[in-house]
């Protein structure tokens, strides 16, 4: 038994055979005998790197779900860390079955500094089509692609497990996520609005109805917390008010809780 799993875990990497092209359908861009691997580096808050593994199977050997032999766990406890996201397992690897262009999965984020995080394309191999390769992020609800160039977003400390997925399709409609706790009617119902009026220097927050904001937090460029806000009332609509006029002008991240999960906005006071 432990000799089949070495020789499944090795098809991740080297698996030499021929491959050939399909057009069968749009979700699917190309058919092949080859694993087909997409490399990512995820440079966390401290500049430490974190290479991730996503390896699509041929003939759907693997799944979305853990697959013994395919997937290998995260078994690190660097404070600073990612991982792919299958459910509450993380993984440095993920095998998964034949690539789809609509499927989306969960990268992980877990920081106990405040900062920037980088997520970037390293390689491609064995698609014999070019691929675009996206990040989703389910807080903004925007797609980037990364094929060209890096992702980079200001993260507060703490742990981001369903906010980022890494995705092969510009169009948010039409993914499928890996991770069943999110879908897309989820976001746009559930996702508070955060806005910045800078003619009267306020922050205002408005959350869907049934969710308490929790402590706010403000963090500077530098990952500094600056201002923490507690105990706070919103009015009969569910908004927040938080007055910034003591702040000078800057770049500023505005992270707070609710109970469906963690919050973050990028805020440029330029007044």
């Amino acid at each position: 038994m432990k000799t089949l799993y070495y020789l499944c875990f090795a098809m991740l990497f080297f698996v030499p055979t021929k491959s050939f092209c399909s057009s069968t359908d749009d979700a699917i861009t190309t058919t092949t005998t080859q694993v087909q691997r997409v490399r990512i580096d995820v440079t966390t808050t401290m500049g430490f790197t974190r290479h991730l593994l996503l390896a699509f199977t041929p003939n759907n050997a693997a799944s979305d779900d853990i697959d013994y032999g395919y997937d290998a766990i995260n078994g690190d406890n660097y404070s600073n860390d990612s991982s792919w996201m299958v459910g509450d397992q993380r993984l440095v690897i993920q095998g998964v079955g034949a690539f789809q262009n609509t499927k989306a999965y969960p990268i992980g984020l877990f920081l106990s500094n405040a900062g920037d995080v980088e997520l970037t394309l390293s390689a491609l191999e064995h698609f014999n089509e070019p691929i675009e390769v996206y990040i989703y992020d389910s807080l903004n609800n925007t797609t980037t692609s990364i094929s060209d160039s890096s992702f980079i977003e200001t993260m507060p400390e703490g742990d981001s497990t369903n906010r980022f997925y890494i995705t092969f399709t510009s169009t948010i409609t039409a993914m499928v996520f890996a991770d069943s706790t999110l879908s897309t009617s989820e976001t746009q119902l559930e996702t508070p609005q955060i806005n910045y009026i800078s003619s009267t220097k306020n922050l205002q927050i408005n959350v869907p109805n049934g969710l308490d904001v929790r402590d706010i937090h403000l963090y500077n460029i530098l990952g500094q917390k600056v201002k923490q806000w507690s105990n706070l009332k919103s009015n009969s609509s569910g908004n927040y008010t938080i007055s910034l006029s003591n702040m000078s002008k800057g770049t500023y991240l505005v992270s707070f809780k609710t109970k469906t999960g963690k919050f973050n906005k990028r805020l440029i006071m330029s007044k």
